[in-house]
């Protein structure tokens, strides 16, 4: 196989790469990133390198880093190398390892501006995907799996190896003798997706389908146009309005989830269309012990029904010049700091509150404004930590989103200016 021509036509076929794109090329050093830059070097595409030390291997991953450095001097690509303790993040922010490291790479990803990133993921992973996204329980979208180009906030995500299986990258590497690093991790079976990949794919191999790979990667295909189909068919439309079971399952659901519910299962979805089809009187039902939704004459209505869940911050401020610039390691860890327009803020109060459902604010760097569920969803903050945000706020308005952004509105454009410089921490006991 011609790996760099197969993936020179995928990015043709889906306009992956338009002209003048800043491209950067997210490698780990692993068999996959280092296959996709050697093709982006044969295809004489220009790139720059990204890695992020996660610092979870020690001296493993500090050997990562080195090799990456030298594939990428060799090859004749700039780099750009951070570390971060994603251990200690994890910890700070009440986060698995996986999503600590999923943010801080986000975080790190956003740092170039305007770029796309492209990311090694392939067929095998979208097999492994697919599988872990039936097992939870996913819908149509879920499980489409990933896309071969996805906007998440101000990034712009692309994956042109989505269609090349795993066994033919490797085959690829060694006819060629390129070298790659091996993660040990990999082969860990106490994890769901290695015991996926190891035991649960190949024995569908074995005894149900040999092609199996394929089967589900059409499957896929399938799912995610229709889906796209029918999200299109919803826009603009109601709950309550009258559609097939199916629409109106997943309209309600969008719904649900964009007036902030942490949780609406398929239970859930069919006990409130249920109440909305008897269509009078009224009636309650319990999302949870803080959220519920009122069914009035078949129309619903989302209500808190407690207190969030408070941890108690304190803030500091200080008048200054300049700016200060928020960590961007991931929304919620704290301490984190960063600076406004001390024109605009006046003699104003800024305060630190929960989130609220229809929360909106207009990201720095980012064009017009967008729902914090949404930015949520985007970046994968777990719907349990969602109430335990801190969101700072001024005149009404949302200013910051500590970890994250600020508002454009608000940011310091002068320099030097005027500035109120914020700092955030949780509130320690005692």
């Amino acid at each position: 196989m011609n790996l760099p021509e197969t993936i020179h036509r995928t990015i043709e076929r889906h306009g992956l790469i338009p002209a003048g794109t800043h491209v950067v090329a997210g490698v780990s050093g692993g068999a996959d990133s280092v296959a996709l830059l050697h093709a982006l070097h044969a295809l004489e595409i220009p790139a720059t390198v990204a890695h992020l030390n996660h610092r979870l291997r020690g001296a493993e991953s500090d050997a990562d880093e080195a090799f990456v450095r030298r594939l990428a001097d060799a090859l004749g690509f700039p780099i750009v190398v951070e570390s971060v303790d994603v251990q200690a993040l994890a910890a700070s922010g009440g986060q698995s390892i996986e999503m600590a490291a999923r943010q801080a790479r986000h975080a790190f990803f956003a740092k170039f501006p305007r770029a796309t990133i492209a990311l090694a993921h392939h067929a095998d992973d979208q097999a492994e995907t697919f599988l872990l996204k039936l097992a939870r329980g996913a819908g149509s979208k879920g499980l489409g799996g990933m896309a071969f180009c996805r906007q998440l906030g101000s990034i712009r995500l692309i994956r042109p190896m989505l269609e090349i299986p795993r066994d033919e990258i490797l085959h690829w590497l060694k006819a060629n003798g390129f070298e790659w690093r091996e993660d040990a991790s990999n082969q860990d079976e106490t994890f769901l997706r290695n015991r996926i990949r190891h035991t649960v794919l190949p024995m569908l191999e074995r005894e149900l389908n040999p092609n199996i790979r394929k089967t589900i990667l059409r499957t896929m295909d399938i799912l995610r146009e229709e889906n796209d189909w029918m999200e299109g068919l919803l826009e603009n439309r109601a709950p309550e309005d009258p559609m097939p079971l199916a629409a109106r399952r997943r309209l309600l659901r969008n719904w649900l989830f964009d007036h902030g519910a942490t949780d609406a299962d398929f239970d859930a979805v069919g006990g409130i269309l249920s109440l909305m089809d008897k269509a009078n009187g009224s009636a309650v039902f319990e999302l949870n012990d803080q959220q519920r939704v009122v069914v009035e004459y078949g129309r619903p209505r989302f209500e808190e029904t407690g207190a969030a869940i408070d941890p108690q911050w304190t803030l500091a401020t200080e008048t200054g010049t300049g700016w200060r610039k928020d960590h961007g390691l991931g929304i919620g860890i704290l301490p984190a700091e960063a600076s406004f327009d001390a024109a605009r803020i006046g003699d104003a109060p800024i305060a630190v509150r929960t989130f609220l459902p229809g929360d909106r604010m207009e990201p720095l760097g980012m064009e017009g404004s967008r729902k914090l569920q949404d930015i949520f969803t985007d970046l994968k903050v777990p719907r349990a930590r969602r109430t335990r945000v801190p969101v700072v706020v001024c005149r009404g308005e949302i200013i910051w989103l500590p970890g994250y952004r600020i508002d454009a509105k608000w940011a310091v454009r002068d320099h030097p200016a005027r500035s109120v410089h914020v700092r955030i921490e949780q509130k320690r006991d005692g």
